[in-house]
């Protein structure tokens, strides 16, 4: 009798490893295109989270004989940033004041995933790996809760291109523009179904900070070498759908 239990399970392995084989990814190259939805912050700014867009492509790349292992590389706009409310004081009264950064990029993952297919139906996958971006656009956006000469005057001085270069200006303090380069590290779980629908779930830590060296020794100048600028750095949790071809 153990040696029947012995061989049925060594019958069941030997099964399961030959699905489990049926069931891998075959190497070569495909194509996915994806949309969906960023919620991003500016670590150490004193910005809460805003809500952005992102759509791209992906090209993967099946390794062969390294059941399931991939790379994969792609070109992303994606929307990042942060925003912030508070009260401003604008002739002897508080009105509610919201401060937004919308910041656009150019972005490229790289990365180094496995994929398992559980059945012909349904996949799993996820991967780890660097990206790097550039700023193509965007602006600091200065918003005061009422009307009038005054209201227009505050929200055209903390109005500003996120990305411009320019000198750190004591006049006017708030007014920190960010470099357009950007680099980091970041993941991604997905499942797909019938070998074309994807839903992922992503996150990306920069590791650049983002403001210029430049205005960073400037700030510090001004403030009489005593204050210096915290080390800004791009944040974002990601939900997209994609397709594969």
């Amino acid at each position: 009798m153990k040696k029947f239990f012995i061989a049925a399970l060594a019958l069941l392995m030997c099964a399961g490893n030959a699905k489990a084989l049926d069931n891998e990814p075959e190497e070569g190259f495909t194509f996915m295109g994806l949309f969906g939805m960023n919620i991003s912050k500016l670590q150490n700014r004193g910005y809460n989270a805003k809500v952005g867009a992102t759509m791209g492509g992906r090209v993967d790349y099946v390794l062969p004989n390294a059941h399931g292992t991939y790379v994969t590389a792609g070109l992303d706009w994606t929307m990042k940033g942060g925003k912030v409310s508070y009260d401003e004081t604008v002739e002897g009264q508080e009105v509610g004041a919201t401060a937004k950064y919308a910041l656009h990029y150019f972005e490229i993952p790289i990365r180094v995933g496995f994929r398992y297919n559980l059945n012909d139906e349904f996949g799993f996958y996820g991967e780890l790996g660097p990206y790097f971006a550039i700023g193509v656009g965007g602006k600091h956006r200065l918003s005061v809760d009422m009307d009038g000469e005054a209201a227009n005057l505050i929200e055209d001085a903390g109005t500003y291109k996120a990305f411009k270069k320019a000198d750190y200006d004591l006049t006017l303090p708030n007014k920190l523009p960010f470099q357009r380069w950007d680099a980091g590290i970041g993941f991604r779980v997905g499942a797909e179904y019938n070998q074309h629908y994807n839903l992922m779930f992503g996150c990306d830590w920069g590791l650049a900070d983002i403001y210029r060296d430049k205005l960073r020794d400037q700030f510090y100048e001004a403030t009489f070498r005593t204050t210096s600028l915290p080390k800004v750095k791009n944040f974002n949790f990601s939900i997209t759908f994609g397709y594969r071809f």
